[in-house]
């Protein structure tokens, strides 16, 4: 997200966009303004929890609306007045692309489980719980709701309708984000850009930071995010980190994912299936393998399927997130029958 927000920052300075083909950066600017992003991001993300939450409801509300406007504009600009407009001028995206790379085709359904579940590790595996510690009341929960199923879900598909837009007008296949989205709304656009990826980069650095934190434990959560954020900026630098995106966030989903259906069943289920809560706490183990093997089956599995089969990643994280539920609830009681025997 600092690349993603980078690209949006440079277009006022004329900065050579990268491809989907760069593995290296292409310019001294574009390593500047990524340095620049990452640190603004960084220090944000290390002032701590307030600065993180105040900075996203500042942002979040009229980002939104950004977004869903580039999703309209981009169709209107394309002519697309129904369904059947909309199948043929991806057709035809889709097309051009393969002419250029020989790509696999990306159809709409591909695009509507990327959207969905691109940011599972997130939600449904949990992750979030890092931030919720914090909240007050159960409703809180709404928030991540609200930030998947319409700011995430919706922008990844607006995304889509850019570059659809942007192919047919320019004959341009590059999915950079800042391009993409001044072709559609202007500058205003490009801010919507920027916003977007600290919004989303802020919280998940945040995170990091904890978990530096808990592996350092004698340095402070304010050294532990930075340190955090000085990592992820190098990482931006390198565009081939950002254009692995797609790949990258199906197949951590599937693998992150499941843990958070652990954690639901074992909150949800474990009382009424007759098992233990909260084993690690009760029973003071750093061990439980009834979650190694429910994860660790469903998720071999998938992950056979997407790097040996080559399967679209964004098909398995809710399976392997219902699979491993299912299995923990199923192996606890077993396993805890068999030792009581």
């Amino acid at each position: 997200m600092i690349t993603v927000s980078a690209t949006a920052v440079g277009i006022p300075f004329d900065m050579p966009m990268p491809s989907i083909n760069d593995m290296m950066p292409g310019s001294v600017s574009f390593v500047i303004i990524v340095l620049a992003v990452g640190a603004v991001i960084a220090l944000v993300a290390a002032s701590g929890y307030e600065t993180v939450s105040k900075f996203a409801n500042i942002a979040s509300p009229w980002m939104v609306l950004v977004f869903l406007a580039c999703g309209v504009v981009s169709l209107a600009q394309m002519g697309v007045g129904s369904y059947s407009d909309l199948e043929s001028v991806w057709a035809e995206a889709v097309t051009f692309v393969q002419a250029e790379s020989e790509a696999s085709v990306f159809t709409l359904s591909h695009i509507i489980f990327f959207s969905w579940f691109c940011n599972a590790a997130m939600h449904v595996g949990m992750a979030d719980l890092s931030v919720f510690r914090y909240a007050k009341k159960p409703s809180s929960g709404w928030a991540t709701a609200a930030g998947m199923y319409v700011g995430h879900y919706m922008a990844w598909i607006a995304a889509a309708f850019m570059l659809a837009a942007q192919i047919k007008f320019h004959q341009d296949s590059n999915p950079v984000p800042g391009p993409m989205a001044f072709n559609s709304v202007g500058l205003i656009g490009c801010v919507c850009v920027v916003v977007a990826g600290w919004t989303t980069a802020n919280p998940t650095i945040y995170r990091a930071g904890l978990a530096f934190q808990a592996i350092m434990p004698g340095s402070s959560r304010f050294v532990a995010t930075l340190i955090a954020g000085s990592i992820a900026t190098i990482a931006a630098v390198f565009p081939a980190f950002a254009w692995k995106l797609l790949t990258f966030v199906g197949l951590y989903g599937t693998i992150l994912a499941p843990m958070g259906a652990v954690i639901y069943c074992d909150w949800r289920f474990a009382k009424s299936f007759g098992i233990t809560q909260f084993p690690a706490e009760k029973h003071n183990i750093s061990f439980n393998p009834a979650v190694l093997l429910a994860w660790l089956v469903p998720v071999g599995i998938a992950v056979y399927c997407i790097l040996g089969e080559g399967m679209f990643a964004a098909y398995f994280p809710l399976p392997c997130w219902i699979a491993t539920g299912g299995l923990y609830l199923i192996l606890s009681k077993t396993l805890n029958k068999s030792a009581t025997v």
